[in-house]
């Protein structure tokens, strides 16, 4: 749920606002709070908050300080601090943010990685990283069987 303290900070900062009737096609980049009620087909990044209200429609990538998901996007989101997704908000995409507030009835569907050192881009995820360990451990297993199979064959061919 949003918390009136923080959306109320958040709305006395907000510097651009995309009304419910503007359709935006292309990037939008802003330097403090940004508000969609509209539509947006583009990237829309910003250094402040961006908050997409239940009207609101992105498609494509967003980046923020703080974000709140009130609405409908479509693509990845890239976060230095909380991420809230409102029962009202759909997140078709991957969440890469320090804290992350999913309430009931909101939907999201994509993958998502809390980090609280610092935000990489989401190919370096250590789930990818860890993989060519654990297929390399599984030869060396599968090696071992062999070896195993082959000197429990012998054992009993001297016999």
């Amino acid at each position: 749920m949003l918390g009136k303290k923080s959306v109320e900070q958040i709305n006395a900062k907000i510097s651009s606002i995309i009304g419910a009737d503007m359709v935006v096609d292309g990037n939008i980049r802003a330097k403090e709070a940004v508000r969609v009620e509209g539509s947006v087909t583009g990237d829309v990044e910003t250094e402040g908050a961006l908050i997409i209200s239940s009207s609101g429609k992105v498609k494509g990538n967003v980046k923020g300080s703080s974000i709140i998901i009130g609405g409908s996007l479509e693509g990845d989101l890239t976060s230095g601090g909380r991420t809230e997704v409102a029962s009202t908000g759909k997140v078709i995409g991957n969440i890469r943010t320090k804290s992350l507030i999913v309430d009931e009835n909101a939907v999201f569907q994509g993958q998502c990685i809390m980090n609280s050192e610092g935000l990489s881009p989401l190919s370096e995820s250590p789930a990818n990283a860890s993989e060519p360990e654990k297929t390399e451990e599984k030869n060396q297993e599968e090696q071992k069987k062999d070896n195993n199979n082959t000197n429990n064959t012998n054992k009993w061919n001297k016999r």
